[in-house]
This record gives C-alpha cells, structure tokens and sequence, in this order.
C-alpha cells in the first residue's frame, strides 16, 4: 500500500498535470472512485472552493444523473473557485441541480436538512489544509458533528485533521467513513485519526503509476518482509553468516553495548565481536558468552577492520575525545558496510562531511530528537518528505525510529508496520542497531537490512506485547529466534 503526506500529493498531481493529464480529467477520475461507495438515495455535499470542493460537485453530478436526490451546498462564490471547481460547478448550474450558497442565516434551516439526508458527503478542504477551518466552515463542522444519525463520508481526508501526523486541528469533520484517494495518508497511521476518519478505503485513482516518480512511501508488511528473510542453509555454518565489529560502549554506558551484542548474535551473525573497555569485556564474558571481545585501541588501524563483513559504531560508546577519533577512524579507514547509532550520531552531527565520498551502504538509526541535531526542521515539517530528502543529499539508508519507523534511502522509502508503544523504554534503539547490523553481515542489502531489522525487532515486541505493559530490550532479544522462524513458516505459507 502506498503512503503519501501533503507535499508528497502535491508533487503526484503536479506531476500528472505536466505529464499530459488535464484537472478537469483528473476530477471526474477521483469522483469515479468515490461514486463506487455511495449507497443511499439522498445527499448532502459540502463543496469548498477547492480541488477537493470539485471532487464533490463532480460527485454530486454523477449521483444527480444516477437519479439520485442531491443537495450541493457551497461556501464561496464563483470569484473564489479553484478552475475545476468552477468547471464543475458552471455543470452543475447547467443541469438544474440544486445548489445553495451558505451563510451564517440560513444554517438553521440547511442543518434541518442535512438530517433527513442518507449521506452527507465532506468535501470541503483536502489534504492542503494547515490550520484550522474558520468562521462559517467551523460553524458547519460543529453541527454536522451534532447528527449523530447520519452517515458521513469525507473525500481524501476528513476536513480539519491534519494529513501529515492525524491530529486534529481545532474544527474536525467526525466522519463514519473516508475514501482516500491514490495512497493511505500518513496521518492515519495515528491511531488516534479513526475517531475522524472512521473507516478509511484507499481507492487509487485511473492514471498511469507514478509513485516511484513522485517518490511515494510503500507500507511494510508481513507479506513484504517475509519474503526477505533467507532460510537457513543445510550445510550453512558460522562463516557462512557473517563476522561483525561492534565498537560500543565504554566505562559508564555497558548496558548498551551488551545488549548490541547479544541482539546481534540472536539475529543468526555467525561470529560476533565487541571492541570496547575492558570493564565492557567483562561483562560480556558473563551476559553473552557466544561474544568475542577485543579491547578497543586508542589509535585504530586499517587492519583492525580487514576480517569483517559488517561494522556497528555508536552504542554506548560515550562522547569523549576518544570516542570522537573512533568514529573518524571507522569512517576514514573502514570500507565494509557501516551501522551509526547512539553516540555515533551526535559526534556525527558536527562532522557531517564524513559522510561524503563513501562507497558503501551506510544506515544511519536516530530517533527523532538525535534526528533533529543531524538536519535541521520546524515541528510542522512534513517528516516523509525531510527524511526522504536528508537520505538522498548524504547518500545513506535512513532509519527514523517511532511509530511505523520511517525506511529510506532517498530513492526507495517505506513506513514498516511492525512495532507498538509498550517498547518505549532505554536500550530498545541498542537492540535494534545489533539487529541491523546482523542481517548486514549477512548479506543483505543495506535497504534489505534495514528493513528486515525494524520489522523483526518491532514483531518480536508486538508478540511480547499481548501479555505486557511494558516491553524491556532483554526479554525482546530472548523471542528474536523465534520471530524469525515464524516469518521463515509464514513465508512458506505464502508462497
């Protein structure tokens, strides 16, 4: 399923419009999609001045020739009309159907109306919407909400809810139901929004496919990512899976690096090897005996790297002037793929440049605040499209950690639907960086890797989470196995 936000819509209509296709075509192609749904005998339309008001008129028009008993009520006059809202509605003038300017004196009297309808149908403002409705619009919302009776369709997305994160500005259509047009919008992916949208269909409208073009988002499902996962071979042994470097932690951070290792090897790596402090070493020896350890050098060479096929840097690894020359050693003398996290992020953040010139697949894992110090964006940016884009300047695979965890390598991006909110809590984003980093050493591709360990990690919190209110990084490690023996029985199952 594809997912778009507001910019991103933009883009794919600005891009059909100068690829040959016509407004007034793409409308009647939008309304082709809604009539489908549209399933009583009386209607109410709300029409803005906009695109998405055209959606409706155009609506309107087909239910009116269906013979269908059709109400258009309009907000603005033909001064204040998008060129296919005025098209649209010069038709519906055309043919006689009864179409109402509103204002504050009649809205009594339209509200009176509106209850004896089957189907009132939003179609005030779509997705471009970025604040909330006003004057009589906020009159409207507000009664409409009161008919409680009456079945409520919103075109796209419900008028006064934000399209990018699903919140609610302060005037919000209560719709039962949302026919979503060409991609499932990001803000639904907010649970909260079906207390707006009700049900929401997603119905792709009759044009050519240019989601790649445009850079639309996929949603990662069970289907997608069990078809990733690689069987096991028969003769398959450790070498065969991988040898990786965990440079993490230090004196004060070990938890971290423990939990790194130990996600790391339960991912399947074949050998796996920790470079840190001693005091780290240590308790490895005890956490996770299948570890390797290495005490971490000062002044790291070329051959410290020369054995493995994938490499993790950040995890506890702490901020000091070591820590900072680590971090330039892996970037200047290390060639296999590379996994950034944690601390790795911060010094990484001011030394930006490092990133220039690398010919490997290097992901990068922030949460949003650790994000924010990497590139800079206000709160209302729309974080598709600024995660998108910062992925394609650097040239790296980005793991944007939260709620359906953002995937992308600025060509290819993905929202991965695994994942819950009892897994909010310190070292999860350690665990997950191990994960990743396995599945590099694997062979996997950094896109794949990334993928696969974001859904693995999020479907083993998922499992725990129907028995917990609060998930913790050691007890998600102890079901990574059999995660992902199941995903291996799923994918034969599907096949």
């Amino acid at each position: 399923m594809k997912i778009g936000s507001s910019q991103f819509m933009k883009q794919y209509d600005e891009y059909l419009l100068n690829h040959g296709y016509q407004i007034n075509e793409l409308v009647d192609k939008a309304s082709d999609c809604l009539i489908k749904h549209m399933h009583g005998q009386h209607y109410c339309l709300l029409c803005g001045p906009g695109n998405n008001g055209a959606d409706g008129l155009s609506l309107a028009i087909k239910l009116f020739l269906q013979g269908k008993q059709v109400t258009v009520y309009i907000f603005e006059d033909q001064n204040h009309l998008s060129q296919a809202n005025r098209y649209y509605l010069d038709q519906c003038y055309a043919l006689n159907l009864e179409v109402i300017l509103l204002n504050e004196d009649i809205l009594d009297e339209v509200i009176l109306h509106m209850k004896d309808c089957d189907i009132i149908v939003d179609a005030m403002f779509g997705n471009g919407l970025n604040s909330s409705p006003r004057g009589l619009y906020q009159m409207v919302i507000e009664q409409i909400n009161q008919l409680y009776d009456q079945e409520i369709i919103a075109v796209d997305i419900p008028t006064g809810l934000n399209c990018d994160n699903g919140k609610p500005y302060q005037s919000v259509v209560c719709a039962t139901q949302t026919i979503t047009l060409t991609a499932l919008k990001n803000g639904f992916l907010n649970p909260d929004s079906t207390s707006f949208t009700g049900q929401v269909i997603v119905e792709e409208l009759d044009v050519e496919d240019v989601s790649e073009e445009v850079g639309l988002y996929q949603l990662a499902d069970q289907k997608m990512m069990c078809s990733l996962l690689k069987e096991r071979r028969f003769d398959g042994h450790k070498g065969d899976y991988g040898r990786t470097l965990l440079i993490t932690g230090c004196h004060e951070y070990k938890g971290a690096s423990l939990l790194s290792a130990k996600s790391c090897v339960y991912s399947g790596s074949g050998v796996v090897t920790v470079m840190s402090e001693q005091a780290v070493i240590d308790a490895l020896t005890v956490y996770c005996p299948e570890v390797t350890t290495q005490l971490r050098p000062a002044v790291m060479r070329k051959e410290d790297f020369l054995k493995y096929q994938a490499i993790l840097i950040g995890c506890g690894l702490g901020q000091s002037i070591d820590s900072y020359r680590h971090v330039i050693d892996v970037f200047s003398m290390s060639h296999q793929p590379l996994v950034v996290d944690a601390d790795a992020l911060t010094i990484l953040s001011s030394n930006l440049d490092l990133l220039k010139n690398q010919e490997r697949d290097i992901i990068l894992t922030p949460h949003m605040g650790e994000f924010r110090r990497l590139y800079e964006f206000d709160e209302h940016s729309d974080m598709l499209f600024v995660a998108r884009n910062f992925a394609l300047k650097h040239h790296v695979i980005l793991v944007l950690k939260g709620p359906y965890t953002i995937v992308t390598d600025g060509q290819e991006s993905y929202r991965i639907f695994a994942g819950n909110k009892a897994m909010a809590s310190g070292g999860m984003g350690d665990t997950l960086a191990g994960i990743i980093t396995s599945l590099l050493g694997q062979g996997y591709s950094g896109l794949q890797a990334a993928m696969l360990g974001v859904y693995i990690h999020g479907r083993a919190g998922d499992c725990l989470a129907n028995d917990a209110y609060t998930i913790i990084p050691s007890k998600l490690i102890d079901v990574i196995p059999q995660t992902m023996l199941q995903m291996i029985y799923e994918k034969n199952d599907l096949s």
